[in-house]
């Protein structure tokens, strides 16, 4: 196997266990962020040769600033999202899926037409045009790492960036993707607001935030295909549960709600 195959089935075997990600061995260990995302998609292939079906998207991560102020990050990550991973609002999961889970409030989008960044990078407006669906969503984030801060972030990404779990509510078809930087959105747990945010906060405007994907994805000659799930990173600052069982929710202004109670 490859350096980044045998990084690919310690993570994958890592989250199919539900055990700690630990540093990896030097040997294998990324040491920048292109190496993180060569493991991300040996990843991605691990899991594909053991039954998963094409995975459903991608999720976007410190695309505002209080998660980069947060994660020590001035730039966006992201990482994949498996289909079974993907929930409807109203799911009940149990808690002991998780080592230390965490609610984020987010803008989810689905594509309707491909977004090929190869040539160039997609403009807000084509990106608009490629939208299909929008959504109210949960990303369930969970600390598989302990202290991340130690395992940097090029490990973070190859371990597709915290990703768990993905709540998407009803598709909201009347909003105008163009409009999304105009929209608020709060995270209430156990029926206690935590935090609101703005799309705006978003790169700007979500829609920038598919854009940099887009582009991302085209540096290595890859198009970002029509169907694709696409979170658009947390509105608010992750909050990390502690006590079970917990509800969570989420409210975006002209959007939606979507909703997840963990037992």
């Amino acid at each position: 196997m490859t350096p980044e195959e045998t990084a690919a089935a310690l993570l994958g075997e890592a989250r199919l266990r539900r055990a700690p990600v630990k540093a990896l061995p030097e040997p294998i260990r990324p040491a920048d962020d292109a190496g993180g995302y060569r493991i991300q998609r040996a990843l991605r292939a691990w899991f594909a040769e053991r039954g998963d079906p094409p995975p459903a998207g991608y999720k976007l991560g410190c695309t505002t600033p209080v998660m980069q102020q947060m994660l020590g990050l001035d730039a966006p990550v992201y990482g994949g999202v498996r289909a079974g991973d993907v929930h409807p609002s109203g799911t009940a999961l149990p808690a002991s899926g998780f080592r230390a889970p965490g609610i984020e409030c987010e803008i989810a989008v689905r594509l309707g037409a491909d977004l090929d960044a190869r040539g160039r990078p997609p403009s807000r407006e084509e990106a608009a045009d490629a939208v299909a669906e929008v959504m109210p969503a949960i990303e369930v984030v969970d600390n598989r790492y302990g202290d991340w801060s130690a395992l940097g972030p090029p490990t973070l990404i190859a371990d597709d960036f915290f990703q768990a779990a993905c709540i998407l509510g009803a598709s909201a078809a009347c909003r105008d993707p163009m409009t999304l930087d105009a929209a608020t959105g709060r995270t209430l747990v156990d029926g206690a607001e935590t935090g609101r945010g703005r799309g705006a906060d978003v790169l700007g405007h979500p829609l920038d935030a598919v854009c940099w994907l887009a582009g991302a994805l085209g540096t290595q000659g890859t198009i970002l295909r029509a169907g694709a799930l696409i979170m658009t990173g947390s509105l608010v600052k992750t909050v990390w549960l502690e006590r079970f069982p917990a509800a969570a929710r989420v409210e975006i202004d002209g959007i939606g709600t979507a909703e997840i109670r963990l037992d």
